[in-house]
């Protein structure tokens, strides 16, 4: 895991030393919301950390491809989940037929835990390490309300980049050392509260 997150400073290093380091930030922020996963904490902290006068700018480019990638994320849920009649599509249908544990039972309880669940889900994705992609595609395909979705997802992620925007004009470098030493804590109990809340929903 450490070697992981080396290697991935050191990639994400090369980007901040480039004259398009800005280009970069919305670019892989935009993707990591709608079609193709990124480490875009690590991204820009690495960044923020190499141009620190840039922090701000940068948490605002952040929240802005996150938003608008996700709105793409949206539509790719949208409508390879669901026809406009409401009927499952032929790749959902396939995808039922398929894959152990998704049945349609277990579609509409996850359906159930996100629109319950929904805006907390979104602000809970700010300390998940999983690309948002994960949940802009969930929100497409559980219908969430696509305006509420947009608004909630530029809210979040603009706290979420302008604290980390916040830290490292403040900490410096720490706010790296601190992320790469929780990061495995921070999964786990991510994933376990996740984990927890479906069955909650399942059995209630």
């Amino acid at each position: 895991m450490k070697s992981l997150l080396n290697q991935t400073y050191a990639w994400a290093l090369q980007l901040a030393k480039s004259r398009y380091n800005l280009l970069f930030i919305f670019l892989f922020f935009f993707l990591d919301a709608s079609i193709f996963p990124f480490p875009t904490t690590i991204i820009f902290i690495t960044i923020s950390l190499l141009h620190p006068s840039q922090s701000y700018y940068n948490a605002a480019l952040a929240a802005i491809g996150m938003t608008t990638g996700s709105l793409v994320g949206y539509a790719f849920g949208n409508y390879m989940w669901l026809l406009p009649n409401g009927e499952f599509t032929a790749f959902a249908q396939y995808l039922f037929l398929h894959v152990p544990g998704l049945t349609i039972l277990n579609y509409h309880a996850i359906q159930a835990l996100y629109l319950k669940w929904g805006y907390s889900l979104l602000c809970f994705s700010t300390i998940v390490p999983l690309p948002y992609q994960f949940f802009s595609i969930a929100a497409g395909v559980f219908k969430f309300n696509i305006y509420t979705f947009s608004l909630v997802t530029l809210l979040v992620q603009s706290i979420r980049f302008f604290i980390v925007a916040w830290l490292i004009l403040k900490y410096g470098e720490g706010v790296r050392a601190i992320f790469q030493k929780n990061l495995k804590f921070i999964a786990a109990s991510a994933i376990l509260i996740l984990f927890i809340l479906f069955l909650y929903n399942l059995l209630s």
